[in-house]
């Protein structure tokens, strides 16, 4: 008769210390600040060559479709598949009429060109993967150029653009690097 009470303060006292742990990592026991991101994934204050050389080409490419290209005024961090995370890049903004946000373009910067094509193929694949297509709406659309060393990552949503024009942006960057197909 005794067997069932100390097994019932066993099971409270095993979920009491399964609480407290809950409870530690939510935020008694855990850090106060989040660790510091890897130094090649925070953009970029001053451009690389190579980062740089596609800003350049890639507004051009805008320009001639009557867009801007400016240094965001806020932090944006893409969603992007492991082979992107720790990866040295850029971040701009479009200027667009009639989206005050902006559309965000991202350029990341490789060791060589190999490394830059492999990264693109993968991030391709994860973008067409369950965990990369969740982070988007159904209706996202992709936009990889691989130019040199790097490479210039766009994505916007037909349904979800402020700015009816959105789309062109992404037909100007066809004239930037080679394209990397997103399969979705």
């Amino acid at each position: 008769m005794n067997a069932r009470p100390a097994g019932r303060a066993s099971a409270i006292a095993a979920l009491g210390l399964g609480l407290a742990v809950a409870l530690a990592g939510c935020g008694i026991a855990a850090p106060s600040e989040l660790p510091p991101a890897s130094p090649s994934a925070v953009p970029q204050a001053s451009l690389s060559g190579s980062i740089e050389l596609t800003r350049g080409l890639v507004e051009a490419a805008l320009k001639a479709s009557d867009f801007g290209l400016i240094r965001p005024q806020v932090p944006f961090c893409p969603p992007e598949g492991p082979a992107l995370i720790d990866v040295p890049r850029a971040v701009f903004q479009v200027v667009l009429g009639q989206d005050p946000n902006g559309r965000f373009l991202v350029i990341y910067e490789f060791p060589d060109q190999a490394a830059a094509r492999a990264a693109g193929l993968a991030q391709a694949r994860w973008l067409a993967s369950g965990p990369g297509a969740i982070q988007f709406p159904l209706d996202e659309r992709h936009v990889l150029r691989q130019l040199g060393t790097t490479l210039v990552t766009f994505s916007w949503s037909p349904a979800n653009a402020p700015d009816p024009r959105t789309g062109e942006i992404a037909a100007a960057l066809e004239a930037v690097g080679q394209g990397i197909p997103v399969q979705r």
